[in-house]
C-alpha cells in the first residue's frame, strides 16, 4: 500500500519535533498512520482529538513521532507509557472502544538493506527502505482489548491525596495503602530515585545530619494485649544472666511479684513455658529459662534485628544521609 498524499509533510513536521530525520521518524509515522486507520480515527488533531488515546512501549525516536501525528501526548494524557522496550504502540478508539496494536516487524530491518538504495549510509538506506516497504513488510497488528480505568482518562484529576511521609500530593489515584498509611510509591519503596541532600537546606539541619538517628520499637501484641517487647526481653535476659527470677527483678527495678506477674501472663498468653524454678532452700533455688524461651527470644531478637535494618535505611533514603 502506498503512502498517503500528506506522509511527507508529517514526516517533516514529526522530524522537526524530534530534531532529526532517522528511520524511527518514519516507523513511527506510518505505524500512526496505520493504526489510526485501523481504529477509525481521521481528524485527530481535530474533529477525533478526543476519540483517541495511545499507548506506546518504547521511549526512542518512534515515540516522538506517534506524539507529533496523533497529537497524543503524557500531558494531555491521551498517550500512556508502557516501559515495555519495544517498537509497538497501542490504539485506541474512546468513542467505539475499538483498539488495535502495531509492532515493528524483526525481520524490517534485514529487508530494508536488500533494497538497493545507492550505497547509501545505513540510516539512510534504512529512512529510504522504510518509505517504500508496505506495511505488511513493516508492521504487525491485532485487534485487542485494553482495560481503561477511569483515573486514566483524560481530562482534570478525579482524586487528590497526600502522602503520609513525604506529604506531597498524589494524583489519580496513584497512592499505595500500606499499614493503615496512604503513601506515595515512591515512598512505599518503588521509587525511582533516592535523596542525595537533606530534604531541609538550612545550616542547622545540615549540622543536625552529623548526629540525627532513627530509633524505632517493637512489640507483640496477643489479642489487641501487648505481651512481649524490649522490657520482658531485658527480664528474660537477666534471668538467663543469673539464674534467678529475684536477681533479674533488682536488675530492671522492679519487684518480684511484678516479674512473675510478667513472666505468667506472657507464658499464659504465648502458649509456652518460659521460666523453670528450682527450688532448693535459702541458697539452692534458682531459675532458668526452657528451651522453649530461648529459641522465641532467638527469633524475636532475628526480628528486631531486621525491622531496625529496614528502618534505618528507610531513614537514610528519606532524609538524605549518605554515611
Amino acid at each position: 500500500m502506498a503512502c498517503p498524499s500528506n506522509f511527507e509533510t508529517l514526516l517533516q513536521e514529526s522530524a522537526k519535533v524530534h530534531g532529526h530525520l532517522c528511520p524511527g521518524q518514519v516507523l513511527g509515522v506510518r505505524m500512526s498512520l496505520l493504526g489510526m486507520r485501523k481504529v477509525g480515527i481521521q481528524d485527530p488533531r481535530s474533529r477525533d482529538r478526543k476519540n483517541l488515546l495511545v499507548f506506546v512501549e518504547l521511549d526512542r525516536c518512534a515515540t516522538d513521532a506517534i506524539q507529533s501525528v496523533t497529537g497524543c501526548s503524557l500531558g494531555r494524557r491521551t498517550m500512556k507509557f508502557m516501559d515495555y522496550g519495544k517498537m509497538a504502540a497501542t490504539f485506541v478508539n474512546l468513542r467505539t472502544g475499538k483498539a488495535v496494536r502495531v509492532s515493528g516487524k524483526v525481520e524490517a530491518r534485514e529487508k530494508a538493506k536488500g533494497i538497493n538504495n545507492g550505497g547509501k549510509h545505513k540510516y539512510a538506506e534504512q529512512v529510504a527502505a522504510y518509505k517504500i516497504m508496505s506495511e505488511d513488510e513493516l508492521f504487525d497488528t491485532m485487534e485487542v482489548d485494553v482495560q481503561l480505568r477511569p483515573e486514566d482518562m483524560p481530562g482534570r484529576p478525579l482524586k487528590r491525596i497526600r502522602c503520609d511521609i513525604c506529604k506531597e500530593d498524589i494524583q489519580d489515584m496513584r497512592e499505595v495503602r500500606k499499614e493503615g498509611k496512604v503513601l506515595c510509591r515512591s515512598c512505599a519503596g518503588g521509587g525511582y530515585y533516592t535523596v542525595r541532600h537533606p530534604f531541609l537546606f538550612s545550616a542547622a539541619m545540615h549540622k543536625c545530619h552529623n548526629v540525627m538517628e532513627i530509633r524505632s520499637k517493637l512489640w507483640i501484641e496477643v489479642e489487641g494485649e501487648p505481651v512481649f517487647g524490649r522490657g520482658r526481653l531485658l527480664l528474660l535476659d537477666e534471668i538467663r544472666r543469673h539464674g534467678s527470677i529475684n536477681g533479674a527483678a533488682r536488675e530492671v527495678s522492679i519487684s518480684y511479684r511484678k516479674a512473675w506477674s510478667y513472666i505468667k501472663a506472657m507464658e499464659e498468653r504465648l502458649g509456652i513455658k518460659l521460666v523453670e524454678r528450682r527450688a532448693g532452700g535459702k541458697n539452692g533455688g534458682g531459675a532458668s529459662l526452657t528451651h522453649e524461651a530461648a529459641e522465641f527470644l532467638k527469633r524475636y531478637e532475628q526480628m528486631e534485628a531486621g525491622v531496625r535494618e529496614l528502618v534505618d535505611e528507610r531513614f537514610r533514603n528519606v532524609f538524605g544521609i549518605t554515611r
